[in-house]
């Protein structure tokens, strides 16, 4: 590893091999935007390999067809990467290309007017799929404070409201040498420095860091105040789901410090789409990010025992056919169509969870199971103190036996090591481990951590998912799920508990011995207090949710609780709302 003056950093490991593979690595993303760049990203991904100051869209696009390699480039929630494989001769043009892309982009008006014709196609067609929407949606809903709950794509009214200056301003303040990896695969280190000094990545000067939401640009800043024009009009909606596709309620108001840790909230989202042919459930529970090496490999594991599939996948036991969603799952109930277990990882933290899907009538039944087999694992030691996360109080005590444990593990490193004969995998996971630890861990030390592993390890990491919120989200018949509610979270307590708790606001107070909250209201006589007991009535017969009460003559004692989570959830804080409107209407 080769470090610039200006922070930017050079990997390189020289393989042999037929094709050289080339990647920039800009430490930005979806995470660390704010509202005034919203969906940036996105659009730096899409303006990619257009424009620049030695060449124009049309000369870029000659140059690729005539290299004949395979270029690309990327925008996740942590980073925006450019990629090239190309044959070794031509590895001179593909770096002069890179740096041209991510050093000197030109951001014209003609380009960003193709992207408005194009971008809205895109997201619809994104929407439209829910294998590509849903985990979208889930991050959305679980970090409703911001960060990875950040839209991943451009809303179109940001996309309106973007100019050339506002994403000339975005490149200016991210992509920053400080913030770069300059690696290669296949080709020498020295040679790799040579073309970077060549290329201007040594000369770039550092811009102050972006640490807070102000704007740096006139165009940047007339982007949102367009932006906040758009949020008048439509002042209930608050994710960009809800703003141009008009789905359900959604994320909160977004943390505006772009470096900010992610704090995890969980929540639940349904969106009734009644014709549809399956019933889409995700359930998903904060566990750890790539700082938590310890926990990193058992959650990889636990991923790799769960495993899962389509019911009419193929394959053997190498492909996961004797993973628990298979055998215990998939092998035991027809009427599921998938179960598969998922992890999102990412620097700080990440969410792990199953994705599943049903026949209709049967959605009730599914969230049962899958909430079944996750804590089957966590309770195999009797380590579960809560199971108020998920809606089954009780769950499957046949956890996984050692040979389960040790197929997983060689799984885990089988996929590992065959990933990585992968150029472009070796090129990306080099450039990325750099980036987001400052090393490269060989491929046989992730196999030592893997082989460490130990059934104690997959427990506890199963069991540290129960002690968060869930998230869970579903799509299509959502009647018979509807009753879900997990316990409120600590940035629910804070934020909407808070207030209720407070004298000046609510005046209710907790229950001594339980999760629950309590109220006594006082009326001018029994008549009063009669149509206040009836106006909570209706609206509990509406919510399906019903307090505990006591009545004596002009006296109302009531005490709200949610028995399916055994605490209090958002149901108990939008009841008590009622309640406190409806005696205020008598008073």
């Amino acid at each position: 590893v080769t470090t610039f003056a200006n922070g930017l950093r050079v990997v390189s490991e020289n393989n042999p091999g037929h094709f050289t593979a080339l990647g920039v690595y800009v430490d930005a993303g979806s995470r660390y935007e704010t509202p005034a760049t919203f969906g940036y990203a996105h659009l730096m991904d899409r303006m990619a390999f257009r424009g620049s100051e030695r060449f124009t869209s049309e000369e870029s696009m000659a140059v690729i067809e005539k290299l004949g390699g395979s270029i690309m480039s990327s925008s996740s929630r942590e980073c925006i990467m450019y990629q090239a494989a190309v044959f070794p001769d031509d590895v001179p043009t593909a770096l002069r290309l890179l740096a041209d892309t991510t050093l000197r982009p030109r951001f014209t008006s003609e380009d960003l007017a193709e992207l408005r014709e194009t971008v809205p196609w895109e997201l619809h067609e994104f929407v439209s799929k829910p294998d590509l929407f849903l985990p979208e949606k889930l991050h959305e809903v679980a970090f409703r404070t911001g960060t990875l709950g950040n839209p991943l794509l451009c809303p179109p009214m940001q996309l309106a409201a973007a100019t050339p200056d506002s994403l000339a301003a975005y490149h200016r303040s991210w992509y920053r040498p400080d913030r770069m990896v300059v690696a290669a695969v296949g080709l020498g280190h020295e040679e790799l420095v040579r073309l970077c000094n060549e290329n201007g990545f040594a000369d770039i000067s550092s811009s102050p860091s972006p640490s807070s939401p102000s704007l740096s640009s006139k165009g940047e800043a007339d982007g949102q105040v367009q932006a906040d024009k758009g949020q008048d009009r439509d002042h209930s909606s608050r994710s960009w789901f809800n703003k141009v596709l008009g789905l359900g309620d959604g994320a909160s108001a977004r943390a505006l410090d772009p470096n900010a840790r992610s704090v995890y909230t969980g929540g639940t989202w349904f969106e009734s789409k009644p014709d549809t042919d399956f019933t889409q459930v995700y359930l998903g529970f904060k566990s750890s990010g790539i700082d938590n090496e310890q926990a990193l490999y058992a959650y990889a594991t636990l991923q790799m025992l769960l495993g899962g599939g389509g019911s009419f996948s193929a394959g053997g036991p190498g492909k996961g056919m004797y993973s628990r969603l298979y055998t215990r799952v998939l092998n035991q109930h027809a009427w599921i169509e998938s179960c598969v277990a998922f992890h999102h990882c990412y620097t700080d933290t990440g969410l792990f969870g199953i994705s599943a899907s049903c026949r209709p009538r049967n959605e009730h039944s599914l969230l049962d199971v899958v909430a079944t087999e996750i804590e089957a694992i966590a309770s195999a030691k009797e380590r579960v103190s809560s199971r108020s996360s998920i809606r089954r109080p009780y769950a499957s005590q046949e956890g996984p036996s050692q040979l389960e444990v040790r197929r997983a593990k060689n799984q885990l490193k089988s996929n590992l090591l065959m990933n990585l004969e992968s150029r472009m995998v070796q090129l990306e996971d080099l450039g990325r481990q750099i980036q987001v630890s400052g090393r490269k861990v060989p491929a046989n030390t992730m196999v030592e951590h893997i082989e460490a592993i130990r059934l104690a390890d997959i427990t506890k990491a199963a069991s540290d998912l129960l002690q968060n919120p869930a998230t869970l989200l579903v799509q299509g018949h959502v009647n018979g799920i509807k009753k879900f509610y997990p316990q409120l979270s600590n940035v629910d307590r804070e934020q909407r508990l808070g207030p209720l708790l407070s004298t000046q606001g609510g005046g209710w107070s907790l229950v001594d011995g339980r999760d629950a909250i309590k109220k006594t209201f006082l009326f001018a006589d029994f008549n009063q207090a009669f149509a206040f007991m009836t106006s909570v009535a209706l609206k509990a017969e509406k919510m399906d949710h019903h307090p505990e009460w006591f009545n004596v003559y002009n006296r109302v004692e009531i005490t709200l609780s949610t028995h399916d989570c055994q605490g209090l959830s958002t149901r108990d804080i939008e009841l008590a709302a009622h309640i406190d409107k409806a005696a205020k209407m008598l008073h």
